[in-house]
């Protein structure tokens, strides 16, 4: 019994601070012996008071080591700081877990809690340490643009004797940045929850693409591009949401599709600018003499940069946006087809679906390097038009969409007949049965499993450095023996490298919950709301 309880005095109230308080605290270290007193809440700030002293205690002592001179003063800072605050995290834990002998109510709560803190403390340590004062990161400063796209436009972007090429990645990047905003906007998303991500992801590409250091192109020029390039999808985001709450969700879902079918343009979009095939260029030619508006056609007009010169991370998300976009329409043809009663359609896919999965994809890829052009040969009249990088879109679309074929197959036997009889009595065709009704229902339930194809896909465009195509991965590969600066530097590019594709499939993995939220699926686990 607590000495209020002989007293007779009741416990204060509380404030929103204090009851907010006692919630983390029992999240960590469990529920306290003293719980309802307020002996409890002093504890909580005695707790508090602790780690602050050790955080300021820790950071003098961090802050003021013998470091090598080439550690500059923000890497000192930053992990001084973050060293200092998982230390004193783990301090206040411990000392919340003696000072309220929760280890006595909650014992495997609060041993969970201090395990969990001593592990996250020094797995932050360490990876401070290597990202900040170990590693030698100026080699990714001094080939940003290598790493980004490739050998070819590198060398037009920053040497005087080539013409420039990256304008015609400007249009596809404002193109992207208004499509985010519209999709955001249009979705349940938070105004303040879309406005700390987009800062932050502004802020992160502004500080890799404006850094001075090692800076061998026009930083203002830069600048002042993506400046354009935030602001449209700052303005997409308001136009959209504002549009959003004056409109009915019907309404809204048409333009959800449309900005999806936008999104499917870009990708292509990029693909012709890139590379303008013979029609677009006559096209442009012809659109030259328009009056006002012909000299916004005139640059495609001109050979572009061929597929072979691509490179770069610009590779791995083209391909991977090929096996995304194009793969997800294979497999629904595939899925349907597979299921069709027609033996001239369920066979073919049947076969394709088998072929294709029962090969590993390195052994398709080397197949669409030494063996596909000899199969196309006949549909071109220059057998170098089908380029490396087309092959291994083609590849990847084909092999990505036998994996999502089998996955909304499944779904598609989950839909129930009833809704397909219900349908067909209302007059709807087989057709629009499968569009509207089962296709719809079948990628509502598939959707987790899809989204995890997706992301698989962008991990193995890794597999295109072992055929000498330029990707991300192979220029971070052999950066340190191109660069006699850096030679030896062995390990930056490649942890660099790690980051880049963990924070593009952790990117998908939000977004896919995100979608299932949207769809009324409020749980990870897929729970529909009741």
């Amino acid at each position: 019994m607590s000495l209020d309880s002989f007293s007779g005095r009741s416990p204060r109230p509380r404030s929103d601070f204090e009851i907010a308080l006692l919630d983390v605290e029992v999240g960590f270290t469990g529920r306290s012996s003293e719980e309802g007193t307020d002996k409890d809440i002093m504890f909580s700030y005695l707790a508090l008071a602790v780690g602050l002293i050790w955080f300021v205690l820790q950071f003098s002592s961090h802050y003021s080591m013998d470091l090598s001179e080439r550690v500059s003063t923000s890497d000192r800072l930053l992990y001084s700081i973050g060293t200092s605050f998982f230390q004193s995290f783990l301090i206040w834990i411990l000392t919340l877990t003696i000072l309220k002998r929760t280890f006595l109510r909650t014992p495997s709560i609060a041993l969970l809690g201090v395990g969990s803190a001593m592990a996250v403390y020094y797995v932050v340590e360490l990876s401070l340490d290597i990202a900040l004062l170990t590693m030698r990161w100026d080699i990714i400063w001094a080939n940003r643009v290598l790493t980004l796209l490739g050998a070819r436009m590198t060398e037009a972007m920053t040497q005087d004797y080539l013409p420039s090429q990256n304008w015609r990645l400007w249009p596809v990047i404002y193109l992207t940045w208004g499509l985010f905003g519209a999709a955001y906007g249009l979705s349940k998303t938070k105004t303040k929850t879309f406005s700390m991500y987009f800062l932050v992801g502004t802020l992160v590409i502004f500080a890799y693409a404006l850094n001075p250091e090692y800076a061998n192109y026009d930083v203002n020029k830069a600048r002042t591009k993506l400046g354009y390039a935030t602001a449209i999808g700052i303005l997409a985001f308001a136009i959209f949401r504002y549009y959003s709450n004056i409109t009915d969700e019907y309404k809204v879902n048409r333009v959800k599709r449309l900005i999806l079918l936008l999104a499917v343009f870009d990708f292509m979009m990029t693909i012709f600018i890139m590379d303008p095939p013979i029609f677009l260029q006559s096209t442009a030619a012809y659109l030259e003499m328009v009056p006002v508006i012909g000299s916004l056609f005139s640059p495609l007009t001109e050979p572009g940069v061929p597929p072979s010169e691509w490179g770069g991370l610009f590779v791995n998300i083209i391909v991977a946006a090929a096996g995304c976009v194009l793969g997800l329409g294979v497999g629904i043809l595939l899925a349907f087809g597979r299921q069709s009663k027609l033996p001239i359609l369920k066979w073919p896919s049947v076969s394709i679906i088998e072929i294709v999965r029962s090969g590993p994809l390195i052994c398709w890829l080397y197949f669409a390097m030494y063996l596909l052009p000899d199969i196309v040969d006949p549909l071109f009249s220059n057998p170098e038009d089908f380029d490396n990088i087309i092959r291994m879109m083609v590849i990847f679309s084909l092999f990505g969409g036998v994996y999502i074929a089998e996955v909304i197959r499944g779904g598609l036997q989950a839909v129930d007949s009833g809704q397909k009889e219900a349908a067909l009595a209302l007059g709807l065709t087989p057709i629009q049965t499968k569009r509207l009704v089962e296709l719809p229902n079948a990628i509502r339930t598939t959707l987790p499993t899809i989204v995890s194809q997706f992301i698989g896909l962008w991990k193995d465009t890794t597999l295109l450095f072992i055929i000498n195509i330029l990707d991300f991965f192979k220029i971070a590969k052999d950066m340190p023996n191109t660069d006699l600066s850096f030679l030896g530097y062995f390990l930056e590019p490649l942890y660099f490298s790690a980051v880049v594709f963990w924070v593009f499939a952790f990117y998908l993995s939000r977004v896919s919950i995100g979608v299932e939220k949207g769809l009324g699926l409020i749980k990870d686990g897929g729970g529909e709301k009741a």
